[in-house]
């Protein structure tokens, strides 16, 4: 018996779905890590009560660990609004959908001084940004079909310097953001859930504004930002389904679990 294809319909069409690609980036609890913010490593301990140890190398019957973690440091997480609100929003109520039309592109960063783009935050002319253009020059570049922007996963070019694999520790670095034209842009062309290879939407010392993720945002308790994705560099950019994915933790931010699936039209 032939299993099954699954299917995306957006904009009027329907697509059968190719083998998925991961883009999150994998949390050694005991290995190397991608970190950012200064914030402590992730870390996993065998729980220990008396008569029991849950590590069967230690001669435990089974293993049981205690696990520990921030997620807006540690690796690939998505949050919500209540990143930033008062209100207590859970991150894992914001996306319902199985399956997301969604749109790979590669952006080119630049200084912001080289551009007409402003950051309100706490700012220097040599940061490299990702400007309100470059989104617009990368959607150019591909044929994003009508409805996939709904989710947009922002590559930076291999040649950039910003990639550096799982291990990246980017505290002190003054990783790129996105600036307040660019994120405003994002949240112009109707996008829902924003996937991004940076630490974070905004400057890592901003002076506590966090304006990019005010800007995206806005009020809706909707909207999603997935930080420190690691996009295959074979991968081309174009229209994607995402499967975007997570423990469902009553909290602003999860660790999560992207997966991006190649289209071909039924």
């Amino acid at each position: 018996m032939t299993a099954p294809r699954v299917l995306l319909e957006a904009g009027g069409r329907r697509y059968a779905l190719g083998p998925g690609r991961e883009i999150a980036i994998p949390l050694d609890f005991h290995g190397l890590q991608a970190r950012a913010f200064g914030l402590p490593r992730a870390t996993s301990e065998a729980f220990e009560t008396d008569g029991f140890v849950g590590d069967t190398r230690r001669g435990g019957a089974a293993n049981c660990e205690t696990l520990t973690i921030t997620p807006h440091g540690n690796g690939t997480h998505t949050e919500s609004i209540g990143h930033i609100t008062e209100r207590r929003i859970p991150v894992a109520d914001c996306v319902a959908a199985p399956l997301l039309a969604a749109t790979l592109i590669t952006v080119r960063l630049r200084p912001l001084s080289e551009s007409s783009d402003t950051y309100a935050g706490t700012a220097d002319p040599d940061d490299l940004v990702i400007t309100a253009a470059a989104i617009e020059q990368a959607l150019a570049r591909v044929h994003v079909p009508e409805g996939f922007h709904d989710a947009l996963v922002l590559r930076i070019p291999s040649d950039d310097g910003l990639y550096a694999g799982p291990a990246q520790d980017h505290t002190g670095h003054n990783p790129p953001y996105l600036t307040d034209q660019a994120a405003r842009a994002l949240r112009d062309l109707s996008c829902d859930h924003l996937l991004l290879e940076l630490p974070s939407v905004d400057r890592e010392s901003d002076g506590g504004g966090l304006t990019s993720h005010h800007t995206f945002f806005g009020d809706q308790e909707r909207r999603t930002i997935t930080e420190m994705v690691s996009v295959p560099r074979d991968l081309p950019d174009g229209p994607y389904a995402l499967s975007l994915r997570f423990a469902r933790l009553l909290t602003d931010a999860a660790p999560s679990r992207p997966i991006l699936y190649p289209l071909e039209v039924v």
